[in-house]
């Protein structure tokens, strides 16, 4: 069984922005923001932020073949960090690596997300997960997980 770097892209469920924040700012408004984001409130809104979770397991079949793959995962992430609901949206090619993605996801652990202050869960976020072969030296910045590699 061969351990990979945790490869992941989080994107969050689109959200609809209302026809306000689609059009230009005036001055007001540009000044109005840029008191609110120095006062660390701008959005009101801080997503939940990855804090770790165990190494993808590459499936000892695709390992073999030479298979590489990716897997979209749509997720919702509780109050406490923890990852629930965990769904394949895609996975190219189908049938290879949905399980070893599937138990990656559930294995993250996050900083919960925060609105106006207050914790909250996050729902419907999607991430790629990719399962790639070789070593170019693209993870090589990442910390080592305890126990080694």
């Amino acid at each position: 069984m061969k351990r990979v770097p945790l490869s992941i892209l989080d994107e969050p469920a689109a959200r609809p922005r209302p026809a306000a924040a689609r059009r230009p700012c005036g001055l007001k408004a540009a000044a109005l923001l840029l008191a609110l984001a120095s006062a660390g409130c701008a959005s009101g809104f801080r997503p939940p932020q990855f804090a770790g979770g165990t190494d993808l397991v590459y499936p000892e079949a695709a390992l073999a073949a030479g298979v590489e793959g990716r897997v979209l995962v749509r997720y919702d992430v509780t109050e406490e960090g923890r990852v629930v609901n965990v769904t394949v949206e895609v996975a190219e090619p189908p049938g290879v690596f949905e399980a070893a993605a599937l138990a990656a996801v559930r294995s993250w652990r996050f900083k919960p997300a925060a609105e106006a202050g207050r914790v909250v869960a996050a729902r419907n976020r999607v991430s790629a997960v990719t399962f790639q072969l070789g070593d170019d030296g693209k993870y090589d910045h990442l910390p080592v997980p305890r126990g080694g590699r």
